[in-house]
């Protein structure tokens, strides 16, 4: 996204210095300020960052700038006009700009069905890009469906295939999150299939996070919280690696009872608390007494900074 403002930004230089040129070079009047132009060029590209990256601030000051640097274009060419037509013409575009507005925080605040297809896929990866609000996740007998859920706040669905690979990012839309902080910023419910290999990546953000995987096939997880409370079931079957970090938050871990675990923690200021008894420290880890024979098994690797964790 900051690659593309610059770009535009890029642009609107670009824009400004050209004019100049032209007026030095006698193609525009003198009498024409760079003024009317630059606030014109402003406007439109501020209506752009809006429409193309979602930056927030509305559609006023974009709308209120173009009409400005028109009206005072009109009067550097000496175009003749009704005085009395400019603060009407200033009210409408003012008008404008706030319609478009709320027209915009309506699509961003929204609620979206999100559904993911197989078609054919045996293996997939997914990532999950969530704000502030709420998310759940849990699992689905099976189908033709990879992913199905319903996000409140908007989001924005990414599907790559590589053969038999389906590559799912679900984040939200540029803007969602504060469109939808009326009703409590984004509420996301998804469901994954069990039926199919996963791999899951989940970034929870300021965010209450409930992750119920007991019932999927996931050979990879990774887990990054912020100040977010997350709760966390982990797979029931299978052999899989864990990754958590965690700066600010709370999180509660529940592995599975036929689930041996291997936890490694590296932790500042973190809180940490393991069920001794399931999980009992063995030089320097905490492990259980059968992991070297045991399957299902899980491999627990946690950094957390200022967290609470507690795992059981």
């Amino acid at each position: 996204m900051q690659r593309n403002r610059t770009i535009l930004w890029g642009l609107l230089l670009i824009a400004i210095g050209a004019f100049l040129l032209l007026r030095n070079a006698d193609v525009i009047p003198e009498d024409v300020s760079p003024w009317p132009p630059i606030l014109i060029a402003i406007g439109v590209w501020l209506v752009f960052e809006r429409l193309l990256f979602g930056g927030g601030g509305g559609f006023v000051w974009p709308i209120l700038f173009v009409t400005v640097g028109v009206v005072l274009l009109l009067d550097d060419l000496d175009v003749p006009s009704d005085q009395d037509i400019v603060v009407p013409v200033i009210v409408i575009a003012i008008g404008v700009g706030l319609a478009l507005s709320a027209i915009s925080q309506s699509r961003a605040g929204g609620a979206e069905d999100v559904t993911v297809l197989l078609e054919g896929a045996t293996e997939a990866a997914i990532r999950i890009d969530h704000g502030a609000g709420r998310l759940r996740v849990s699992s689905m007998l099976g189908g033709e469906e990879l992913v199905r859920g319903r996000c409140v706040g908007g989001a924005r669905t990414e599907v790559r295939r590589s053969g038999s690979r389906l590559d799912v990012t679900v984040r939200s839309r540029p803007g969602g999150w504060h469109a939808g902080a009326r009703e409590g910023g984004l509420t996301w419910d998804l469901t994954i299939n069990r039926q199919v290999p996963v791999a899951l990546d989940f970034n929870t953000g300021a965010s209450d996070a409930e992750l119920d995987l007991t019932d999927l096939h996931v050979t990879d997880l990774a887990v990054s919280a912020g100040a977010s409370k997350t709760g966390l079931h982990l797979p029931s079957t299978g052999r899989y690696g864990v990754r958590v970090k965690a700066g600010a938050a709370s999180i509660r871990i529940r592995v599975p009872v036929n689930v041996a675990a291997r936890i490694e923690s590296r932790s500042g200021l973190a809180d940490v608390k393991v069920d001794e008894r399931r999980f009992p420290r063995v030089d320097g880890e905490r492990r259980s007494r059968d992991l070297d024979t045991a399957e299902p098994r899980v491999d627990i690797r946690l950094d957390a900074g200022a967290a609470a964790v507690e795992i059981g």
